[in-house]
Formats: structure tokens, C-alpha cells, sequence
């Protein structure tokens, strides 16, 4: 039998004050559009830059920065998510960051150069990245029953909402023009709204029900989150995970147009397939870790996913792109487990909001460098086989997060000590 985790201590005080699932229904389909909508503007953009570049003069090293946009917009997102949401509140919180997709999504659709392109996809990347703060807390909040599948669940609807752009981007720049496929993504912002005008008007839950369910004591309150060893394996494995992500869902396409001779649509198709594999990640990771208590395994199994991954493209660029492809994309496993990381290594909804908040911070941070670091190698050697060193040695800091993460220990209880 496996040891009791961390996160679920505390829990069955106030599982006898939850609604049953069917009460719930609002809050879940809530929490699932909000989940399609926090990964449309990364992925949607990278396929019909040439469409753009049409239009206006777009450079590679204008191309990079865009790349470098995701990371550093959820890195600021991570930092005033925590601040906006004690403030007003989680579900005005959550209205608040798909007004800010919206409204992002249409100021790309109707940019006419790259300074105005830029500040459309910040703003929109903003939102997207409050939600990547804030789908850890809704779980906790109205799901705290079911924090595995519930993690699992949005984080397969994140997967879609990361690989359907890719596919759908270029046919419809050709039918309509690049402006209506990236304004598409407004619509759906503002459709993922309503079930959180429902909840915030007619059916909020009581707060005390999870907010005061597990109390961070005072004196863990007060001391600095860095100083938890396991928080910093967390901003390590985030960093990791996201330097990954962002910088292929920059490069990716143009990688395998000049190293595996692939066409602009392969190269989309591979993309979307790249960003597929967070499904199976999905479906899986926040379960395992649930059920497990020694986590670093799974960390371990991603470095040796990556190391494959960017080995064969390095080596054997032309042959079987699609398995290169494959493999790199399962690497990111990193990002759901870090997920359900965060309430498993969290006793009160308090520290879940901060580590989520810190880790996504400061990790995004730390990978904002990836787009731009490729593009800088590319730039100065002409070819992308230097690219792809740099990612497959980006794995190795996590080998050693792993290290951390094996020890089993709450954040709670590192503070409590330091405190």
C-alpha cells in the first residue's frame, strides 16, 4: 500500500460539504473552456508567419522575440495572478483573464506591424497565463474530491486547445486571410466566459469550504517560498518544461523545413502532433502522481524522452521525423506532473497559490530564453543542429530537480522548519 500524499491530508473534513459532481457542472465546464483557451495564441501564430510577412515586414530576430513573448507574459502573469485573485476573488479572476485573451486575440486580428502584432499577443498571452496560475486553484477549490482526474481532465483539453491551431491556422489564413485566424480565438474567449458569469452571479460556492479547510499556519505564511528546496525543484522542472515548449512552438516548423525538407503543411501537421502529446502526458501524469509517492521516476523517464527526441533530429534529421517529433513532445510530461506537483506538495489552498504562482513565474522566466537563444544559434552558425544541442542539454537540470522531488516532502513542511 502506498503512503497517504501530502495534498489529500485534511480532506476528509470537508469532502461532507461538497455538492455531488452533477452540482457541479457549471464550475467543470467552466473550468474546461477556460483550459481550451490558455494555449490558442502560442500555437496559432508560428504556421502563417509567412501569411503575415505578406502583409508586412516581419524578421527572424522579430520572429524570435515573438517566440520569447509566451514565456515572459506567463511569468508576469505568475506573479500578479496570486496578487488580482485575493483581491477579487477566483471567479472574477477568471472573467477578468478571458477578457484579457479577447481582447488581445482582436488587436492581433486587426495589427497592421510588429509593434501592434506585439502587444495584441502579450495581452492575450497575459490572460492565458493568469489561467495557467488559476486551473490548479479552481481544482482545489471545487474538485478537491478528485484532484487526479480533474488535472488530468483540463490538462487533455489544454492539449487540444494547443495542437487544434496548428491545424486549422494555415487553411483558414488561405480561405479567410491570417487576421480572421487569429481573431478566431476572441469568440472562443468570450463563449468560456459564461459559465463564470452563472457561478459569480447565482451559484458561488461557499469559500470556507476549501479556503478555510486547511490553514497555512502564520508563521509558514510569512517565510519566503525559495526557501523550500522542493519549490525550487519546481520553478527547475517549470523552466525546463517551458524553454522546451515555447522555443519548438517558435522554431519547430522551421527546423523541419530546412533539416528534414518537410512542406509548410508537414511542418504544421508535425507541430500539431508535437503538441499532442501533451494528451497522453495528461491523461496520465496527474493520476501517476497521485497514486505514487516518489514522483522522480517520471521525471527521469522525461529526460530520457528528450535526449531521444532531440538526438534523432540531430542525427537522422530526414528519416522518421515523425517519431523525432514524437518523442520530443512526450518530454514535456514535466508540465502536467508539475501540475498535479503543486497540490500534492501543498497541505492549504494558501501555499497551492503560492507555489503556483512562483513556480510558473519564475520558470517561465528562466525559459523566455529559449526562442531567442535558438534564433541567436541559428543566426551565427547558419544551421540548426546547435539549436538542437542546446535543448537536448536543457534536460539535464531536471534530472536533478528529480533528486529533490524523490525526498517526498511537502513545501509546508520546508517552511515550517525555516520558519
Amino acid at each position: 500500500m502506498h503512503r497517504r500524499m501530502p495534498c489529500l491530508l485534511g480532506f476528509e473534513n470537508i469532502l461532507s460539504g461538497l455538492k455531488p459532481l452533477s452540482g457541479r457542472l457549471l464550475a467543470l465546464a467552466g473550468m474546461l473552456l477556460v483550459a481550451l483557451n490558455i494555449r490558442t495564441a502560442v500555437s496559432s501564430l508560428s504556421p502563417i508567419i509567412p501569411f503575415i510577412r505578406d502583409d508586412f515586414n516581419l524578421p527572424t530576430l522579430a520572429v524570435s522575440f515573438l517566440g520569447m513573448f509566451p514565456p515572459l507574459s506567463f511569468a508576469l502573469s505568475g506573479l500578479i495572478a496570486p496578487i488580482i485573485t485575493r483581491r477579487i476573488g477566483l471567479e472574477a479572476a477568471l472573467l477578468t483573464l478571458l477578457a484579457t485573451i479577447s481582447m488581445g486575440s482582436v488587436v492581433r486580428a486587426i495589427s497592421g506591424d510588429w509593434s501592434l502584432l506585439s502587444v495584441g499577443t502579450m495581452l492575450a498571452l497575459v490572460g492565458m497565463g493568469m489561467g495557467n496560475v488559476l486551473l490548479p486553484v479552481v481544482v482545489r477549490k471545487y474538485f478537491p474530491d478528485r484532484l487526479g482526474s480533474m488535472t488530468a481532465l483540463y490538462l487533455v483539453i489544454v492539449s487540444i486547445g494547443a495542437f487544434t491551431p496548428p491545424l486549422i491556422a494555415v487553411p483558414v489564413a488561405e480561405t479567410f486571410g491570417w487576421r480572421v485566424s487569429l481573431g478566431q480565438w476572441a469568440i472562443v474567449a468570450m463563449i468560456a466566459a459564461l459559465p463564470w458569469l452563472f457561478e459569480l452571479r447565482f451559484n458561488r460556492v461557499e469559500e470556507k469550504v476549501v479556503t478555510e479547510a486547511l490553514t497555512i499556519p502564520t508563521n509558514v505564511r510569512h517565510v519566503r517560498i525559495w526557501k523550500s528546496p522542493t519549490a525550487m525543484a519546481m520553478v527547475v522542472i517549470w523552466a525546463v518544461s517551458s524553454l522546451n515548449g515555447y522555443a519548438n512552438f517558435a522554431w519547430l516548423p522551421q527546423i523541419l523545413l530546412d533539416e528534414s525538407g518537410s512542406t509548410p503543411a508537414e511542418a504544421g501537421i508535425l507541430l500539431a502532433l508535437y503538441a499532442a502529446m501533451g494528451i497522453p502526458a495528461a491523461l496520465s501524469m496527474p493520476v501517476l502522481a497521485i497514486r505514487y509517492p516518489n514522483q522522480a521516476p517520471l521525471i527521469y523517464l522525461s529526460g530520457v524522452l528528450f535526449f531521444a527526441g532531440y538526438g534523432g533530429l540531430i542525427f537522422f534529421p530526414g528519416w522518421w521525423s515523425w517519431l523525432w517529433v514524437l518523442l520530443a513532445g512526450l518530454g514535456p510530461i514535466l508540465f502536467p506532473l508539475n501540475l498535479a506537483l503543486f497540490n500534492i506538495r501543498s497541505k492549504s489552498p494558501e501555499t497551492l497559490l503560492r507555489i503556483s504562482g512562483f513556480a510558473q513565474g519564475f520558470g517561465y522566466l528562466a525559459a523566455a530564453m529559449g526562442p531567442l537563444v535558438l534564433g541567436i544559434l541559428h543566426e551565427l552558425t547558419g544551421t540548426w543542429t546547435s539549436s538542437l544541442w542546446f535543448l537536448f542539454l536543457s534536460a539535464v537540470p531536471a534530472l536533478f530537480a528529480g533528486s529533490i522531488i524523490a525526498k517526498q516532502r511537502s513545501i509546508d513542511e520546508e517552511l515550517q522548519q525555516r520558519s
